[in-house]
């Protein structure tokens, strides 16, 4: 009977759909899930029998509820999101770092020369002579450790940056792999819902390292490219991302793409954590270590200059204060073994001539040339630095709080199309319920009749 068969395929149909939302409830809190959709079919009756209803139904497919444009928007803020938040947390730390007593060479050249400006009192006292010398070894070592901490932040770039190349090149490997299983699934008319999912959320992860830009293929797979244009991932194929060391500083590098036989150079803005890392220490981190290295070379030469000029208690040339590393100023900034008697504070030898040492205590307000700062004083120079990436950390903080936004923004969106919804899939629960019910009710009634029809025999 045509009443039992088209009863039992509106049983199956909506046993799959009924299927399709337990496991929608299932994975309710599973983040990535996209949720699913049985799509149902009427079957046609019979070609040549006009009075045929029809031959019931059929699920003709699973359907996975996703907006790509959505899901692109998901990668692409995320992105922006993790270039912002990696730039502002190198800047908090740099500013934090800057504005450490420990660390401020404004203090320590207030002090030197605090302790010049103290010894015109009195030129020939062995014990302000001394302090002149204490203090110029304090703000040596404040050289020393300011560029040692930040030679360390230059290194945990470093670091960072292999990090997230490992890990970028594991996901792209794993994309490749799903990819491959994708294909596989649909060609054997498998779903591959799940597979899709997983495939998202490994793009979602490699968009946080870097800005990615992806192309859907015919055969289910999808192409994935940096924004420039550098291919990462195609078919179930893999690039290799790898960092080449710049021969100059180690801790600095150029990103290559390998791709089979072929080599990529990555020249573009990288987005994500890897933009941020290179943007950081190439246009930030390292002007600013050569800005300490021209503030070290300046004092130690202006200084030096000025005593070689005078003459010590003695009445020798005047020995010099500092000395230095050309390749390294400020790591290797020390002073010499100077006595405090022969700091050459006279342009006689006479002990209570002071000219010489007012040479020195101008040279606080001599303009000297420092590397992105332009002409200005020493305590000028470090104070514009200071203030300088005050301003680039606030700027970078409320950036980052804006691209968080957008971020949180187009998952909501997204989710808002894709998500399982409990009120929804309760719903479904009790409409597939019933019409399941229903179709067994009709194949009752239909044995009734059947039964009926055979009592009259």
């Amino acid at each position: 009977m045509n009443l039992v068969n088209i009863a039992l395929s509106g049983m199956n149909a909506n046993r799959v759909a009924l299927d399709v939302t337990a496991q929608n409830v299932a994975n309710i809190n599973t983040p990535g899930y996209s949720r699913q959709q049985a799509v149902m079919a009427s079957l046609a009756g019979g070609k040549y029998d006009k009075t045929s209803p029809g031959m019931g139904v059929e699920v003709t497919s699973i359907r996975r509820v996703t907006d790509q444009y959505l899901v692109k928007q998901t990668w692409s803020t995320a992105s922006a999101a993790n270039y912002a938040s990696g730039y502002t947390s190198a800047m908090s730390q740099l500013e934090n770092m800057l504005g450490a007593d420990g660390f401020s060479l404004s203090a320590g050249l207030d002090s030197l020369f605090a302790s010049l400006n103290d010894a015109t009192t009195k030129p020939e006292s062995t014990p302000l002579r001394q302090q002149v010398i204490n203090e110029s070894e304090a703000l040596a070592r404040r050289f020393n450790t300011l560029t040692e901490s930040l030679h360390n932040q230059h290194k945990d770039v470093h670091d960072q940056r292999n990090a997230a190349i490992s890990h970028a090149n594991s996901l792209m490997s794993n994309i490749a792999e799903v990819n491959k299983q994708i294909v596989e699934m649909q060609g054997t008319g498998g779903n591959p819902a799940q597979l899709m999912d997983t495939r998202d959320a490994l793009v979602g992860e490699l968009s946080k390292v870097m800005e990615v830009k992806t192309t859907d293929q015919a055969d289910g797979s999808i192409q994935v490219s940096l924004a420039s244009g550098q291919p990462l991932v195609m078919g179930s194929d893999a690039s290799v991302i790898k960092a080449i060391p710049d021969p100059s500083d180690p801790y600095l590098a150029d990103i290559h793409i390998e791709f089979g036989n072929q080599t990529f150079a990555v020249k573009g803005d990288l987005g994500g954590k890897l933009g941020s890392l290179h943007d950081y220490q190439v246009d930030v981190l390292k002007p600013y270590q050569d800005a300490i290295d021209d503030m070290a070379r300046s004092l130690a030469d202006e200084m030096n200059a000025v005593l070689a000029a005078g003459q010590d208690l003695n009445g020798n040339a005047g020995k010099a204060l500092f000395s230095y590393d050309p390749a390294n100023p400020a790591a290797s900034l020390t002073i010499t073994d100077i006595k405090s008697d022969e700091l050459a504070f006279s342009s006689d030898g006479n002990p209570g001539n002071s000219d010489n040492l007012k040479d020195l205590i101008a040279i606080s307000n001599k303009p000297v040339s420092i590397t992105g700062f332009g002409s200005l004083s020493l305590n000028d120079a470090f104070t514009a630095m200071v203030g300088e990436t005050a301003i680039k950390a606030r700027q970078a903080e409320s950036d980052y709080q804006a691209k968080q936004s957008m971020f949180e923004q187009s998952v909501a969106a997204r989710d808002n199309v894709s998500a399982v919804n409990s009120d929804e899939e309760a719903a479904n629960l009790m409409t597939f319920a019933n019409a399941h019910n229903a179709n067994m009710k009709v194949i009752s009634t239909a044995n009734q009749l059947f039964d009926s029809v055979l009592q009259l025999f």
